[in-house]
C-alpha cells in the first residue's frame, strides 16, 4: 500500500509569522525554507533547491538567523 506523507501538526512548523521573513524575488529556495500553507502555518520546502522565490506561486519564507551582538574583541 502507498503511504503518503501525514500532513499532521509535527510536520508543520509551529513559529510564529514573527519569526519568519519573506524571501526576496531573487533569493534562491533552499532546504530549511518554509512555504505559507493557508490551513496549518508553515510548511518546511523539502524539494530541490536553487530555484528563485518568484517561480513559485505560494510565497516563501526563511528563518530569521540569530545575530551575534558586537561587542569588544578580547585582546
Amino acid at each position: 500500500m502507498n503511504q503518503e506523507a501525514d500532513p499532521s501538526p509535527a510536520a508543520t512548523a509551529t513559529a510564529t509569522p514573527e519569526s519568519f521573513r519573506r524571501l526576496a524575488w531573487n533569493e534562491l529556495v533552499k532546504r530549511g525554507d518554509y512555504i505559507e500553507d493557508g490551513k496549518s502555518g508553515f510548511e518546511p520546502w523539502v524539494g530541490p533547491s536553487g530555484f528563485h522565490a518568484d517561480s513559485f506561486i505560494k510565497t516563501i519564507y526563511r528563518k530569521y538567523s540569530p545575530q551575534r551582538k558586537a561587542g569588544p574583541k578580547p585582546a
